[in-house]
């Protein structure tokens, strides 16, 4: 898989893990969000300084 292949791909489930994660926030009480939405920022935060990267140094998709 090329690189930009590898970004798309940790983009793409980086989405879906999020928006099923903002999906469960319904069934939390408000103070429960502040977690998920703590736990969210850095997970995107990585992802996107992963995606920034030099494409040789990124981690494999797997």
């Amino acid at each position: 898989m090329d690189p930009k292949e590898q970004a798309e791909e940790l983009a793409a489930r980086t989405l879906e893990g999020t928006r099923e994660r903002l999906a469960g926030l319904a069934g939390l009480p408000t103070a429960g969000h502040v977690e998920v939405f703590d736990s969210l920022h850095r997970e995107l935060s990585a992802v996107l300084g992963a995606l920034d990267q030099d494409p040789a140094q990124r981690p494999p998709v797997s």
